[in-house]
Formats: C-alpha cells, sequence, structure tokens
C-alpha cells in the first residue's frame, strides 16, 4: 500500500512538473525562427549592400576616368603640357553619377586629379522585418590622366 501511494504520489508530480513546462519548447523555437530570420537577413541584405557598393565604387572610378579625360588641348598642344580642365572634370563626372541615381556627388580637382565621391541607399529584403529598412552607401575614386601607350 505504501508503494502504491509513493507511486501515486510520484505521477502527481510529475504531472505537475509537464504542466509547468508546458510551451517551453514553443518559446524556444519562436525564439531561434527570430535569430535565424535576422541572420538569413544579414546574409542576404548584407550581400545587396556589397553588391551595391561596388557597384558605386566601380560607377565613381568611370566618372573619375571621364573627368579626367577632359583635358586642355590648347595646353597639350601650345605647350605640351597635360592639364585638366577642372569645369569641364567636374561637368562629366558630376552628369555621369547623376545619370546613374546617385545622390550627395561631389567632384573636385586638384592638378590634375580628379576626386569622386558619392552616396546612394539600399532598400533591404528581410532586415525590414527588424526595423532596418535601408542601408547608406558611400563610394569614392581617384584618376589622372595618363599620355601615350604605357
Amino acid at each position: 500500500m505504501n508503494r502504491l501511494f509513493r507511486r501515486l504520489r510520484h505521477a502527481v508530480a510529475a504531472g505537475a512538473r509537464a504542466r509547468r513546462e508546458r510551451g517551453s519548447a514553443t518559446v524556444f523555437m519562436l525564439g531561434f525562427a527570430a535569430v535565424l530570420l535576422v541572420g538569413a537577413g544579414l546574409v542576404v541584405d548584407g550581400g545587396l549592400a556589397l553588391n551595391q557598393r561596388s557597384r558605386l565604387t566601380d560607377d565613381a572610378e568611370q566618372a573619375a576616368r571621364a573627368g579626367a579625360n577632359a583635358i586642355d588641348e590648347a595646353a597639350l598642344r601650345d605647350r605640351g603640357e597635360l592639364v585638366v580642365d577642372s569645369g569641364q572634370a567636374r561637368a562629366v563626372a558630376t552628369s555621369f553619377l547623376a545619370g546613374r541615381g546617385y545622390t550627395n556627388i561631389q567632384v573636385s580637382v586638384n592638378g590634375n586629379q580628379v576626386t569622386v565621391s558619392a552616396d546612394t541607399t539600399v532598400d533591404t529584403a528581410i532586415l525590414g522585418l527588424v526595423g532596418i529598412n535601408t542601408f547608406d552607401i558611400h563610394g569614392d575614386a581617384v584618376a589622372e590622366p595618363e599620355t601615350g601607350i604605357g
């Protein structure tokens, strides 16, 4: 009889423990799913941001080369000097980047060196679910003109 009461008491205690732990696996799985979602968002949206940064840097390099190609032909022909026409260089580089939709475009000419920078934003695909809707991207490049075939 004593043995039966002990078994009954253990069964009641086990049932009470099971009721207290009910749903704890669900909470764990929801937390784990949220962590996986953020991890996937970092991979996907981070890849999109890196891709856009590469594209912006490539375009900035192209704009800087186009600006450096704006040579003062009269100075080259008359004196044999390679001189960048700063006004034309700024106009060409700015037009190139603006045509591609970039913002905050800055072009400076220092001697024969053309420096270009621009910004853009990338919309997120997954991280918007946790409040990160865009990434701000910045790219810059420098170019100088060369003559002849090296």
